[in-house]
């Protein structure tokens, strides 16, 4: 088995090729999803988020993160972020190792892992066989989040800003899928991208092992009877 990173700017429309390849049967990994569980009320993460940031950022009605409140938060202040990550971050990544352990012994080929910050971060770049990212212009990055979350130009800014230039993750990124024409025009590229994917050596040379690591007791055993 091998990973496949996949990530874009907030907008970018990652979640639309993420949502594709799940629902065309590739495993995907969504890390904001497991962001997302892992602060549940009750849960290790949720205790600490509400001692650090105060009651204020818990709903009353039903007790769970308030989570527009506390991203207003983290994007106006880096040291906040910063503790909101150490927080979350490592629970995080237990929780995607579990889920790769399980695509790995049950034989997938591959698995994506949907991470926005994949170039953000030293964790998962290192491990990944590809990495893709999804990108757009500026102008509709800034347009699509504005009439997803209702943000102003300024907050539609800040939250861009927060992250790492576009532009230095396509120095980074070995594929690019471009967003910036109608949904068709994007899962038609997705489409390609992974029709044309090449398996990486170390995938050949760990089936190879596995397949004789497999055969090897079976015909000895064979050879026994």
């Amino acid at each position: 088995m091998f990973l496949i990173g996949l990530s874009g700017g907030i907008g970018s429309g990652k979640s639309t090729v993420s949502n594709f390849l799940r629902n065309s049967g590739i495993p995907v990994i969504d890390a904001d999803q497991i962001a997302r569980e892992v602060v549940k009320q009750n849960s290790k993460c949720y205790f600490l988020i509400r001692k650090h940031f105060g009651p204020e950022v818990i709903n009353d009605a039903d007790g769970e993160i308030n989570r527009p409140y506390l991203a207003q938060i983290i994007f106006n202040d880096p040291e906040k972020r910063k503790l909101l990550n150490s927080i979350t971050h490592p629970e995080v990544q237990k929780r995607t190792f579990l889920q790769i352990l399980y695509y790995f012994i049950t034989f997938s080929p591959f698995v994506v892992l949907d991470i926005p910050l994949l170039f953000e971060s030293s964790i998962y770049k290192p491990y990944m066989s590809y990495t893709i990212l999804v990108t757009c212009t500026p102008e509709q990055q800034k347009e699509r989040i504005k009439k997803r979350n209702g943000y102003t130009d300024e907050e539609a800014s800040s939250r861009i800003s927060a992250q790492m230039p576009i532009e230095e993750k396509r120095q980074l990124a070995d594929i690019i899928i471009d967003n910036s024409g109608d949904l068709e025009a994007t899962i038609e590229k997705t489409k390609a991208v992974f029709r044309d994917l090449r398996f990486p050596l170390t995938f050949w040379i760990f089936r190879f092992l596995l397949i004789g690591l497999t055969l090897i007791p079976t015909v000895i055993l064979l050879k026994l009877l």
